[in-house]
């Protein structure tokens, strides 16, 4: 009899322990598993904003590429779709941004650039410049657009001819 109320007062505890332990478990899954759906909602809110704001835009596609002597200015936009994709990267201003973070250093700048289909390659990159506040001292610009239309443009100078 002491042994089976012994064995009781010691498997007791241990069920309850265990018992316990799952319900914490199952907690603990279905709360990441509600972090990871928060974290996706937001996600998605913050693309569709980005395509929405995209279209305000005259240009589907904006990439532009500055060589200079010891460094190098890349500034990228794009909406294929409902999918917006964004990198920036300027030393000269301290910028080193991907995805919606690039998105938000960007996007005032290309919405205030003023780019036509008919400029010259100079007056492109000029334009592009003096947008994004970078020096005109470079090797070489390239600047690649897509227009709303559908028409893609490059403008491109080599080694500093404006």
């Amino acid at each position: 009899m002491k042994k089976l109320l012994l064995l009781a007062v010691l498997l007791l505890p241990a069920m309850i322990i265990t018992a316990c332990g799952d319900e914490d478990q199952n907690s603990k899954e279905k709360s990441n598993q509600s972090d990871e759906d928060v974290k996706s909602q937001e996600a998605m809110s913050t693309m569709n904003d980005m395509v929405k704001r995209m279209e305000e835009l005259d240009y589907t596609s904006i990439d532009f590429d500055v060589i200079y002597d010891d460094q190098e200015f890349e500034g990228e936009i794009e909406k294929d779709d409902n999918l917006v994709e964004s990198e920036f990267y300027d030393p000269f201003n301290s910028v080193d941004e991907r995805g919606a973070d690039a998105f938000d250093a960007i996007y005032p700048i290309v919405k205030d650039l003023e780019l036509k289909q008919d400029m010259t390659d100079e007056e492109a990159i000029a334009t592009s410049l003096k947008a994004f506040s970078i020096p005109d001292n470079f090797l070489k610009a390239v600047l690649q657009v897509t227009f709303k239309d559908g028409t893609d443009k490059v403008y491109e100078i080599k080694m500093n001819e404006m």
